[in-house]
């Protein structure tokens, strides 16, 4: 048998964000072919930095690994070479252990205006195929392409990050939004919801299908207030219904027999409670 070399793909990963791709009230992943129409006007790095940890940079480097960024998020490929009809496996074993971390950061301002999350959690979120020493039985594995959770399920103990951040420099924890972690093998996840979530076969072989993970977020829902602009009186108010903020599409609402604009997420008002909880998110939307 002749052996040849090429690069063929290890797993991708992808940054959804409903604010970005939902068309007004219909979800974005409704249909296959809506999905792939908003996916054509999308790029996560408007909102999101994404880079491999110093680190990880040095494993991908030593293990002939490609990190392709793209408008959805990025793809690795490896050297490999044919070992038998069909079958595949790195030209640089990689080891069953071996982890490649990647750090997430907000670089978007008003991101905490049209999303459920900060930009700026005290602990950063974290996303894995494996679930650490420190960490109970409410872990969340990372989403695969056919599963979606609520971002806030991806939280970790303080002692899960402190181990974490052994692993990374001090630069690179300044502003951490979100820790992103694969490991070849990964843990059995079949029990949980029938998917596997391992890089690589057990035997070191690369997946005729490599997993394609997700990481989504959520839009902002506010009420809606339509203020004059004249004197800054309130004319109508949505209360309590919470109407989404997109990008794209539109969401229809209408008061005194008349459509009105929708909000944008740039003007915020949190209304609170005495003890400076939230309890109404408002936008504010001026008309004459």
């Amino acid at each position: 048998m002749s052996f040849s070399i090429t690069y063929k793909p290890l797993c991708s990963v992808n940054f959804y964000h409903r604010y970005f791709l939902d068309d007004g009230l219909t979800a974005f992943d409704a249909t296959n072919a809506l999905k792939n129409e908003q996916l054509q006007k999308y790029d996560f790095r408007e909102f999101m930095k994404l880079i491999p940890s110093e680190e990880t940079l040095g494993k991908l480097n030593g293990h002939k690994v490609a990190f392709k960024v793209h408008p959805s998020g990025f793809h690795l490929y490896v050297s490999s070479t044919e070992t038998a009809p069909n079958t595949y496996a790195p030209v640089i074993p990689l080891a069953q252990d071996l982890k490649l971390t990647f750090l997430m950061y907000i670089k978007d301002g008003i991101f905490e205006n049209y999303s459920t999350v900060g930009a700026n959690p005290t602990i950063p979120y974290f996303f894995s195929n494996k679930k650490p020493f420190t960490e109970g039985g409410s872990f969340r594995y990372i989403d695969l392409e056919t599963t979606t959770h609520d971002l806030e399920d991806f939280e970790i103990v303080a002692d899960t990050y402190t181990e974490l951040q052994k692993k990374l420099t001090g630069a690179e924890l300044i502003g951490l939004f979100g820790i992103l972690q694969l490991e070849m093998a990964g843990d059995d996840t079949t029990g949980i919801d029938g998917n596997t979530r391992n890089v690589l076969h057990t035997d070191g072989t690369l997946q005729s299908n490599p997993n394609t993970y997700k990481i989504q977020f959520k839009n902002r829902n506010t009420i809606w207030n339509y203020i004059d602009p004249t004197d800054q009186s309130l004319i109508h108010s949505s209360d309590p219904t919470e109407l989404p903020l997109v990008k794209n599409g539109i969401v229809g609402y209408s008061f005194n027999s008349a459509e009105r604009p929708s909000a944008q997420p740039d003007r915020l008002v949190f209304e609170k409670d005495g003890g400076g909880n939230i309890i109404k998110t408002i936008s504010e939307i001026f008309i004459n």
